[in-house]
């Protein structure tokens, strides 16, 4: 089992030192992999509670990439994930494309199709056509990163005899991974892409009605071990070899080595009429989160990715407590879960 990071690219404070810092503790613990977030344009309530200086998710990745060259290692960057439809299919193919080869073969694409209406609706982009975006837009970048010279013909996207110039390191392409769950979703892993990327439990939230997330149980490796007897049934009926990649993320958690300390959580935010605008880390003890590693390990996922906190907390700075929490995961996590 390999064990990735979230980085906070959504935070204000973490530029700069506070990257290099972070870059430089991950490669101490052996980290496997580095993964990002993506919003583009959100509201003020939105800004307090998810995040209040979002960077672009492919920018904010080449800098990583730049700052881990320097420093002598090599993490996967993934996502978790890339709304694939908020940009122009053929700009995100070179952009991707220049980010795996400027990395040496280190891009890993967490393809979503997106679920913030206000977003599409602001990017001038049609809700309803999401999901048929997501899969033309990745069809028409597989085929400008595996020939030299592309054509294709689809009802978003269009282009004859075209080149982006620049090839990704890693060849065919770089893996994708579905951050999506349902027929649609699980179609796409096993027709075209790599892997899957299901939800440890994000940022928890009590969520109304009219949220498309309401109601949604609690994803869990008994979840996870049924969506996998889909997806691989779908694999093999595409006639795909091997198995897909299934990278667990993101684990949002407040770690303690204190029994007494391991309940309630620490929540970050605003309400605003009944909508909340609050992520919610809830607190656990560092041998639990290993048992969940363990049994995520045993239903066939290959990596975990934890999402610990940068927020201020107990007079500690943002950069102290995400420093102490990855601390924690050095030593009370790491040396007890399979190796990957």
């Amino acid at each position: 089992m390999k064990i990735g990071q979230m980085v906070p690219n959504y935070a204000r404070w973490w530029r700069g030192d506070e990257i290099w810092a972070t870059c430089e503790k991950g490669k101490e613990m052996g980290l496997s992999s580095l993964f990002f977030v993506d919003h583009i344009i959100v509201t003020p309530e939105q800004y307090i509670g998810m995040g209040n200086g979002y960077m672009d998710i492919w920018t904010a990745m080449t800098y990583v990439a730049a700052v881990t060259n320097a420093q002598g290692w090599k993490p996967t960057l993934g996502q978790c994930v890339c709304v694939i439809p908020y940009r122009p299919p053929i700009q995100q193919a070179k952009v991707a494309a220049t980010i795996d080869s400027l990395s040496g073969g280190r891009l890993m694409i967490g393809a979503g199709s997106g679920y913030m209406y206000d977003e599409f609706e602001t990017l001038g982009i049609p809700y309803e056509e999401r999901g048929a975006r997501t899969d033309e837009y990745l069809k028409a970048m597989i085929e400008l990163w595996t020939h030299p010279v592309a054509t294709f013909h689809g009802k978003y996207v269009n282009f004859e005899n075209k080149t982006i110039s620049v090839r990704p390191s890693q060849q065919p392409h770089p893996p994708i991974l579905v951050g999506a769950r349902g027929k649609r979703p699980f179609r796409r892993i096993a027709e075209f892409c790599q892997g899957y990327v299901p939800g440890a439990g994000g940022a928890q939230r009590d969520l109304p009605e009219s949220h498309p997330f309401h109601g949604r149980p609690p994803y869990g490796p008994k979840t996870l071990e049924e969506d996998l007897k889909e997806i691989n049934k779908l694999w093999k009926e595409y006639g795909r070899e091997g198995k897909p990649y299934v990278a667990v993320a993101p684990k949002y958690v407040h770690l303690t080595t204190k029994r007494s300390e391991a309940s309630g959580s620490v929540s970050r935010g605003v309400v605003v009429g009944d909508i909340p605008y609050t992520p919610t880390f809830p607190k656990m003890h560092v041998q639990d989160l290993v048992n969940e590693i363990r049994a995520y390990a045993d239903v066939g996922a290959d990596e975990f990715v934890i999402h610990p906190p940068s927020y201020k907390y107990g007079g500690a700075s943002n950069q102290e407590v995400l420093l102490n929490q990855m601390e924690m995961i050095a030593e009370h996590v790491l040396p007890k879960v399979p190796k990957g």
